[in-house]
């Protein structure tokens, strides 16, 4: 009786805290543990998503008790031809989370260009624990077709490690299509394609017609900018068409703070009209399983 009436109050907690970011919850709504996918880390004056991103992550640990995140990600992208600060990255990177693990992960990067010594900085991490990378083609200024990027996704499978791209460039059209043959051709490698491919989120709807062919399952969608953008448009109903065309069962949760709030993203998202069911899989569930976020800890 006294477990029962402690999860009770738990769960009085969470809607609380979620009502007072802003966020209402309906009637059916999960009011469980939320998991943010999609952080950013500010380490430096040079490597801020705005100048107004701030450095640390006392920032974004207060925001998230506010919306009531209970883990959140932290995302690092690394430059080409410097693989010292690299390193030095996805150190400060791996500094950020030790410093309050039982709230944060990590989002470690390398770049592809940076040949055999990308993929040494790869199973540097895997020793110590990292479970996803980041490659941004656009920040980065890769190609996703290019060897070098299959070489470094290969070898990040063949280390357990997911891999998270962002998944819109509008220099490039033929980005969907790239990333979904990437995946096609290493079925060992769990691939997360960020921002559902914001306005081309479309060209991922042929997944799933080819999960029925066994393939794409190692695809999951993040649905971090796409469920601002789109949240209460007419847009709305397709964007939740495809991912349960998709499966729900591959779908993450992400706020691409300090792009959004953590509240804002979470406001988003329960305004697409989900069941608690399937929030309770995009919000928490799913990268649960994907990463053994409950191992290790």
């Amino acid at each position: 009786m006294r477990k029962a009436l402690g999860l009770t109050a738990l769960a009085a907690v969470v809607v609380a805290t979620v009502l007072s970011s802003g966020t209402t919850l309906a009637a059916d709504s999960y009011a469980g543990p939320v998991i943010d996918t999609h952080a950013h880390l500010r380490t430096s004056q040079a490597n801020g998503l705005t100048d107004a991103h701030p450095m640390g992550t006392a920032a974004l640990r207060a925001l998230d008790a506010a919306a009531g995140v209970q883990r959140s990600a932290l995302i690092v992208m690394a430059d080409k031809g410097d693989m010292p600060a690299t390193r030095a990255l996805n150190d400060a990177l791996l500094a950020a989370v030790a410093a309050d693990p039982d709230h944060f992960y990590p989002i470690a990067s390398v770049h592809p260009a940076d040949g055999d010594a990308a993929l040494a900085e790869l199973e540097r991490l895997a020793r110590l624990g990292v479970r996803e990378i980041k490659l941004h083609p656009n920040s980065q200024q890769l190609d996703v077709a290019d060897p070098a990027v299959a070489r470094v996704t290969e070898k990040a499978g063949q280390l357990g490690m997911a891999v998270l791209f962002d998944s819109y460039n509008p220099l490039d059209t033929n980005q969907p299509g790239k990333l979904m043959m990437l995946s096609f051709q290493q079925p060992g490698t769990n691939f997360i394609f960020a921002h559902m491919g914001f306005t081309e989120f479309r060209e991922f709807q042929s997944l799933a017609t080819l999960r029925k062919l066994g393939r794409g399952g190692n695809v999951w969608l993040d649905v971090s900018a796409i469920a601002s953008a789109y949240a209460g448009s007419p847009v709305a109903p397709e964007l939740v068409w495809t991912l349960r065309r998709h499966g729900m069962d591959h779908v993450l949760f992400g706020s691409d703070w300090p792009v959004d709030s953590p509240a804002e993203a979470l406001k988003a998202v329960r305004a697409l009209g989900l069941t608690a069911a399937e929030e309770k899989l995009v919000l928490h569930d799913n990268v649960v399983k994907l990463l053994k976020l409950d191992q290790g800890r």
